[in-house]
């Protein structure tokens, strides 16, 4: 090697070294803040948030078979991973009233059972930190299926709470099937 070679790579190791050394006079990079994963959906014309851990999945365009008389907001069953399950309108479960045709979408979700929730549509999903979850005070006479909000876009969006609902949804079964 010629000595330009050699001191053209001892500049290099020398730099090398250099920023090498600065990483350890650097404060630690900060953690990012946790992250809560929304799905957003439209039910009965409103948009709506659901937390992702609160979900067994997400089903588009499946059959739904009617189920007659069944209780408030009840559209039939479907046929979803392997086993029937019972889909409910959520439109309907949030007092929204039912409308004509099956929604498009199901948000799955278990508790002792896996459960259907269909909606209208799916608008995508939003990752916010913890602290872009506004409580929400609930109003006296209504048993409150949202507790929170988030900000998406211009609005604020209800995050609806699925263990309420479903435990609405049990409640309304148990009373249905005891009359």
């Amino acid at each position: 090697m010629t000595s330009e070679n050699t001191s053209g790579f001892e500049r290099h190791l020398a730099e090398l070294r250099r920023a090498f050394d600065e990483t350890f006079a650097l404060p630690p990079p900060q953690r990012p803040q946790a992250q809560i994963e929304f799905v957003l959906v439209v039910a009965g014309g409103e948009r709506y948030a659901i937390r992702m851990s609160e979900l067994a999945g997400l089903e588009v365009n499946r059959k739904i078979v009617p189920l007659p008389g069944g209780p408030r907001g009840l559209l039939g069953l479907s046929a979803v991973q392997g086993q029937l399950i019972p889909v409910f309108e959520l439109a309907a479960l949030l007092g929204a009233g039912a409308r004509g045709g099956a929604p498009r979408w199901l948000a799955l979700h278990r508790s002792q059972e896996l459960i259907g929730l269909a909606f209208d549509e799916f608008q995508g999903s939003r990752r916010l930190p913890p602290d872009a979850i506004h409580a929400l005070e609930p109003a006296p006479e209504q048993t409150p299926l949202s507790r929170h909000a988030i900000r998406v876009d211009s609005g604020l969006v209800h995050v609806l709470d699925l263990p309420l609902i479903v435990s609405a949804v049990a409640l309304n079964r148990k009373e249905k099937s005891e009359q």
